[in-house]
């Protein structure tokens, strides 16, 4: 009986080992069986209904690591990275294999928290040593971390069991560009190349390489390449842009930039760089527009700042730029170029104390920046502080013994401190490194010709046309050009105008040395001027720019005359008057002005404010005030007032005619109707030489290159008498002699004053 039920006992525990191995087997079943659709719907695209399977055999096998895996997977694919860190570390916990440990890396990497994706990537190949996805992404993690030698060599592990996985070569071949190993990256790429010579990637990396290398063309063909596979990449448009304005090709870079931006119009580094682009050519308000649409996808971008800062800058709006330049500064404080131009702005502003700690803080930022030692010294230029200016581009030079600017800048002060044969030394540094350097050889003759020696000074002047200011103004005639060398006899040459209102009364008197050889003389100059040079000598016809031109033969520019009749200081034509006022509109000024009971001087005191030295040749009516004595009647010459010289104006008692004046033609009357002119070196000053009339013209310390050097006396203008700054930027002086001078005028009697 016991024995029966002995054996009883056992075959029910049997019986119930087995139906739990069955249920067991059943629910395995059931499990793999769900894993395997969960999966097939992960691999279609189907996520929800790939979820709902994971979390299914997760809710009959809460421990299933290949579930918790997947499930992690796809909460990286839909972007949730805790849910995914979370999953795979619960999945590791329970099964750690080298396929989870390097998903887990991967979003590890995701998150942010490299060197913990390290450690599991360390984890993954020491259970696979040959795992190549973690071997891939151990060398890129080192390479996020700056570890490039590591990467290099873990790229190199790779590719012993992988030596045509093209993601690691051209992987490892921007390591190897980073490391400047810059043959080893190419050749790299070579490897990818020689394995699909239609890898993207491999092209684009190659292209970044010698992109880097300064070769500009074969980046450009590998760019090309690049889109051939990939036709709309932005990324590649982007670069490719950037690499055609390295070569000077801006319009074509913008061409390229302005394709990415069609594709994807979001795009904030092609917009940038494309708004960078129009703002070198000079499309200033495209150069604006285009920086808006940055700031409207990124209202601190501190380049578009920057940028709309230079086309502020280049539209001459210079509180707008300074403003623009001041928010990029709020945004990145050490962006040195943004120092450097926000200095250069104040300077226009004539904030130049503002100027010079701006350059300071870029300094304090990185004293080996050479533009900012650059722009100092060209805002201590501007006060006059030559000797530290001269230090500061020795600064340069110091960093960079081959940096024309510098040396063309140097040149600049040294002439400014009247050391011409040093200035003419650094010029010629200039022209050693670069023969064909424009501003250089064109300065030479500037040098020259205030020199006295015109022999070298006319040849050298005609450098002008290739000057962009001046060369903007070079005519292109079908008719060729005459320089003296084949006879004009019985032919028309037309003379033309060619820069400032000053130049133009300055050398027509050249025209009747023109008519000596035979010629007819047509003379095209500013309308400005058309009545006024109606009668000088030589002159058969005047045009006024815009005007039909009548048939000519050859042509010449004015100012290359002294070159044609090769002009000395001996053989300057000095005949004056060579410009007459006409006699009826002298005798309508001599009945506006009234009575004279008192000597009569005009006055002008500002020329065009456009002009490159105005700063040093304009003088602010308010200085001047202590000049203008009583005893004196005062006329003002000059048409147009500035705005900060109104309030003088108004309170003295100079006589201002404005818009009366209506022509050079009347201001020749008036001056014909006045005992002596005093005049900064502008236009009317050439005017006043020019009629004869007493002159008195006040010049800075380094003036313009007509009035020569160390006299007062002008061999082009006999009447003229030349008072000359001792000291830069100091009127104090001048004023002084020039109020002596005229005391003498005030003192005559009016009976014995010219009429």
């Amino acid at each position: 009986m016991g024995s029966r039920a002995g054996s009883g006992s056992q075959h029910e525990a049997r019986l119930r080992s087995a139906s739990a191995r069955a249920h067991e087997r059943r629910a395995s079943a059931t499990v793999d069986d769900m894993l395997r659709r969960a999966r097939a719907s992960h691999e279609r695209g189907a996520l929800l209904e790939a979820e709902l399977g994971y979390r299914g055999v997760l809710g009959i096998d809460p421990d299933h690591a290949d579930a918790w895996h997947l499930l992690g997977v796809l909460h990286f694919q839909h972007g949730r990275l805790d849910d995914a860190d979370a999953a795979i570390a619960r999945s590791i916990a329970h099964t750690p294999s080298a396929l989870a440990l390097a998903n887990h890396a991967s979003v590890l990497v995701a998150l942010g928290r490299r060197d913990e994706a390290l450690a599991r990537l360390d984890h993954a190949l020491a259970l696979n040593p040959a795992h190549l996805r973690a071997l891939l992404l151990r060398a890129g993690v080192l390479a996020d971390l700056g570890q490039h030698a590591e990467a290099v060599a873990a790229y190199d592990r790779l590719l012993e069991h992988a030596p045509t996985l093209i993601e690691a070569l051209w992987r490892q071949a921007a390591s190897l560009h980073v490391l400047q190993r810059h043959a080893d990256a190419l050749a790299a790429c070579d490897r990818a190349l020689a394995v699909d010579r239609r890898s993207f990637d491999a092209h684009r990396q190659r292209a970044r390489i010698l992109r880097d290398l300064r070769r500009f063309d074969e980046a450009l063909e590998h760019y090309a390449r690049a889109l051939a596979v990939v036709p709309n990449s932005a990324e590649i448009l982007l670069m490719q842009g950037l690499t055609l304005a390295d070569l000077g090709r801006l319009d074509q870079a913008l061409a390229s930039l302005n394709e990415a931006i069609a594709g994807q119009p979001d795009f904030i580094d092609a917009l940038y760089n494309s708004a960078v682009m129009l703002e070198r050519i000079g499309r200033y308000d495209d150069a604006l527009a285009r920086c808006d649409r940055v700031l409207a996808l990124d209202a601190a971008h501190a380049g578009a700042l920057a940028n709309r800062g230079n086309a502020l800058f280049g539209l001459a709006r210079y509180a707008d730029a300074l403003a623009s330049y001041d928010a990029s500064l709020r945004a990145a404080p050490h962006f040195i170029e943004v120092l450097c131009n926000r200095a250069r702005t104040l300077t226009r502003l004539r904030r130049e104390a503002e100027a010079l700690e701006s350059c300071d803080r870029a300094i304090a930022l990185d004293a080996n920046y050479a533009m900012a030692w650059y722009t100092r010294g060209r805002i201590l230029q501007c006060l006059h502080r030559y000797p530290d200016a001269l230090a500061s581009y020795d600064r340069v030079l110091a960093l960079d013994p081959a940096d024309q600017l510098a040396h063309y800048q140097r040149g600049n002060v040294l002439r400014s401190m009247m050391r011409h044969d040093e200035a003419l030394a650094a010029y010629d540094r200039v022209v050693a490194l670069d023969p064909q350097n424009i501003a250089a050889n064109f300065t030479k003759a500037f040098v020259y010709l205030q020199m006295g020696d015109f022999e070298r000074g006319w040849p050298a002047y005609e450098w002008r046309w290739r000057e962009d200011q001046v060369g903007a103004h070079k005519r292109a005639f079908a008719q060729p050009l005459w320089l003296g060398e084949d006879s004009i006899d019985g032919r028309t040459i037309l003379l033309h105008a060619e820069q400032g209102l000053g130049d133009t009364l300055h050398f027509c008197r050249y025209a009747k040395f023109v008519k000596a050889r035979g010629a007819r003389v047509i003379v095209e100059v500013q309308g400005a001027l058309k009545s006024v040079l109606a009668d000088v000598d030589g002159i058969d016809e005047v045009v006024g720019y815009g005007e039909p031109l009548p048939p000519f033969d050859a042509h010449c520019p004015l100012l290359s005359l002294p070159l044609v009749f090769r002009t000395n200081l001996a053989s300057i034509p000095s005949d004056v008057p060579y410009l007459r006022a006409r006699p009826e509109r002298v005798a309508k000024w001599q009945a506006t002005l009234g009575e004279r009971t008192r000597a009569r001087v005009g006055i002008a005191w500002s020329g065009n404010p456009n002009h490159l030295d105005d700063h040093n040749r304009s003088i602010l009516l308010d200085h001047l005030l202590p000049l203008l004595t009583d005893d004196v009647e005062w006329v003002s010459i000059q048409k147009v007032v500035r705005d900060e010289d109104r309030p003088a104006l108004d309170a003295s008692r100079i006589r201002h005619f404005g818009d009366e004046l209506g022509s050079f033609a009347d201001t020749a009357a008036l001056m014909e109707c006045l005992d002596c002119i005093v005049s900064v070196d502008t236009s009317v000053a050439h005017l006043a030489g020019a009629l004869g009339r007493p002159l008195w013209i006040m010049l800075p310390f380094l003036p313009d290159w007509r009035w020569l050097l160390g006299r007062d006396d002008s061999p082009w203008y006999p009447t003229a008498r030349l008072f000359r700054q001792s000291r830069a930027g100091q009127w104090s002086d001048v004023f002084e002699r020039v109020a002596a001078a005229l005391r003498s005028v005030a003192h005559a009697a009016p009976a014995a004053l010219p009429t």
